[in-house]
């Protein structure tokens, strides 16, 4: 006879139900994607002369504070 008996085990409770399923992601074929890569290439297309542009007013660089030319003989000047 066993003096030490073990109790019983409750009930495992059920399993939770899995995640859902992920989204379908677009195909290349859909529209919305031909749409969105066309005005990309669109965008890019614009802008491709536009880096470099040199902006100035229409001063040139004169309407713009006075050029250092000489060296700083003084630390902070």
């Amino acid at each position: 006879m066993c003096l030490f008996s073990m109790p019983a085990q409750p009930p495992m409770p059920s399993v939770p139900p899995g995640p859902p399923a992920p989204p379908v992601s677009p195909t290349q074929a859909d529209p919305a994607v031909k749409a969105a890569r066309e005005d990309a290439r669109r965008r890019a297309a614009g802008l491709q002369g536009y880096r470099s542009t040199i902006a100035t007013s229409p001063l040139g660089l004169q309407g713009t504070s006075a050029a250092t030319t000489a060296l700083k003989t003084l630390l902070g000047q």
